[in-house]
């Protein structure tokens, strides 16, 4: 079976805001009552995939008891999770080149999780992501998740888990890593830059702190000033659909499109209260996005179609190999549409009444 290589593996540890879900299972081990197919689920950027390794770690931790469960990270048990090499540890994720985990991979850790532990001790499967397992590799779960094994447990980790089967997630017990406060994370991500940070960047990653770190050394900004310079250019007739769908299919679609989220639901947000769209300028700098003046009379139920037209695309990107350009492309000509019509009512409506 193809695993996650060693280095692909995260650090099994908690964060601050993991505390509700860490108490959450410990309760239910030392009760005896801890589930057999956990569904670990929240934002993207809170850890959960640390999250997942720390309880794996605990379950197998060798100074954990039936009253109590540990994660020492010096037994035996702990050493070879360092390692990477714990043979009671299956850490299932799309092989390298892929988008998707396949149902062979599936069947061989639920296989293997049907056998004894080689250390006497539980078996764990961790999948992640979780919503990219093909239909089929899904199905596949569903005997062990109805007819699990003795000392088995079976943690599935998602960004996204009305993505999942039905069915999948009615047989498993929800854990949620919730986002922190607003507040909480900056004061984390303060903590770990020794800088200021700007709320905007936490904004831009969903509220997810990990997320936002990934981005605090000046990538935000660039990102930033890039976006709203090629957008700019797109909406001043500077560049055309196709220049623009190649450049940013080329390097950081995935970012593209996040930015492009928060920017049109900020659009939409604006166009109801008669306010300027939000701008991921700096703090401390007064500056109005580098793009021009939108419609006052655009349809918000057009722009809510193109954010959900992003979403889908950005879900597609994460399970298929789609043509990025003509994607990208096709969704542009439907964000000029949205903004053609909205000039054309505009223009209506400020049009003065003729008489005859």
């Amino acid at each position: 079976m193809a695993e996650a290589n060693i280095d692909q593996r995260p650090e099994a540890r908690l964060l601050p805001w993991h505390a509700p879900a860490a108490t959450q299972l410990a309760a239910a081990w030392s009760a005896g009552r801890l589930a057999h197919a956990l569904l670990v689920h929240g934002a993207q950027g809170l850890g959960k995939r640390s999250f997942a390794a720390w309880l794996a770690s605990a379950v197998l931790c060798e100074s954990s008891s039936a009253s109590q469960l540990n994660h020492c990270g010096h037994c035996a048990s702990c050493l070879l999770l360092k390692a990477g090499s714990h043979p009671d540890l299956l850490w299932v994720a799309p092989e390298e080149g892929k988008q998707q985990i396949s149902i062979d991979q599936v069947r061989a850790a639920t296989e293997r999780l049907s056998k004894t532990s080689y250390r006497q001790g539980y078996k764990v499967a961790v999948i992640e992501p979780a919503h990219q397992m093909t239909p089929g590799a899904g199905n596949s779960l569903l005997k062990t998740l109805e007819e699990p094994s003795p000392g088995s447990l079976l943690v599935l980790v998602t960004s996204r888990g009305s993505s999942l089967l039905p069915t999948l997630r009615s047989r498993c017990q929800k854990v949620t890593i919730p986002r922190p406060s607003r507040a909480a994370a900056i004061a984390w991500l303060q903590a770990q830059t020794q800088e200021r940070v700007d709320p905007a960047l936490l904004e831009f990653a969903g509220g997810g702190p990990l997320r936002a770190l990934a981005y605090a050394g000046g990538q935000f900004t660039a990102l930033n000033q890039q976006m709203q310079k090629s957008l700019g250019e797109l909406l001043t007739g500077h560049s055309d659909v196709s220049q623009v769908a190649v450049e940013w299919a080329k390097d950081g679609l995935t970012d593209r499109l996040v930015w492009l989220d928060q920017w049109l639901t900020s659009v939409a947000r604006g166009t109801l209260t008669h306010s300027e769209p939000m701008a991921f300028s700096r703090s401390g700098e007064n500056e109005r996005p580098g793009l021009p003046s939108l419609p006052r009379a655009l349809n918000i139920s057009h722009v809510y179609d193109l954010v959900d037209r992003l979403r889908t695309l950005r879900a597609q990107l994460s399970r298929t190999a789609l043509q990025r350009e003509l994607a990208v492309g096709s969704w542009l000509i439907a964000l000029l549409d949205v903004l053609r019509d909205g000039h054309l009512a505009e223009k209506r409506v400020n049009s003065p009444a003729v008489t005859y």
